[in-house]
């Protein structure tokens, strides 16, 4: 009599015990899914980071190329209006301002690739190559700032989920040039990555952080 008591008891035990395991994965999947439902529908981050990897000038051949990598950590889409590379100098004002350079170095590449507007998605990474012509006499012609060089810059315009516009300018490098004023290298004037949902009116010199991992690779030919 008491071993099938026994038995009863551990029988209802082990019962028990599924039971319990069973609710607490039930628990859980609920958990999971009221969380995955939160950051999904309701949870909203916007993040867009703007990192310029590479910035390369044929100098005597007049051209310049720059890349540019748009990293999305939020979890909303976010619009590429334009991206463009540009000269700090001035044309028809007296104050100095970027200067978008929209010539073509062929007649089949465009200055932008790929063609804007884009959609970078939610987590992903795209990356935008920039092809110009830059006249190294025309970007000796533009003066030596204030800061020392010839400086070469981005204007990148965006649009989060929410329909909200930034506008961004920055410099990425610094043409060196000599006593002359001919142009004989270049170094980075950027060492972090931007915020791509933030209005930025960026001037030379640029950033006088130390090289890191977000130091773009710049390279420049001595004008001849």
């Amino acid at each position: 009599m008491v071993h099938r008591s026994t038995e009863k008891d551990e029988s209802t035990a082990r019962w028990r015990t599924r039971m319990d395991l069973t609710a607490i994965v039930a628990v859980s999947a609920l958990a999971m899914s009221g969380l995955s439902f939160y950051r999904s529908y309701i949870y909203t981050k916007q993040q867009l980071d703007v990192t310029v990897t590479e910035v390369s000038y044929v100098t005597n051949r007049g051209e310049l190329y720059m890349t540019v990598a748009f990293s999305n950590g939020g979890n909303r889409d976010a619009a590429l209006l334009r991206v463009e590379p540009a000269l700090w100098g001035h044309r028809s004002k007296p104050d100095l301002e970027w200067l978008p350079l929209v010539e073509k170095v062929h007649p089949n590449i465009p200055v932008t690739a790929p063609k804007m507007p884009t959609i970078v998605k939610a987590g992903g990474v795209d990356v935008v190559t920039l092809s110009t012509m830059l006249n190294p006499a025309d970007a000796e012609k533009a003066g030596v700032s204030a800061e020392g060089g010839i400086f070469l810059g981005v204007r990148v315009a965006t649009m989060n989920s929410d329909g909200n516009l930034y506008f961004l300018q920055h410099p990425v490098a610094r043409l060196l040039v000599d006593r002359l004023g001919r142009i004989h290298g270049a170094e980075p004037a950027i060492h972090r990555s931007l915020s791509g949902f933030l209005d930025l009116e960026g001037a030379p010199p640029g950033d006088m952080q130390q090289s890191n991992k977000k130091t773009p690779f710049v390279w420049a030919d001595e004008h001849f």
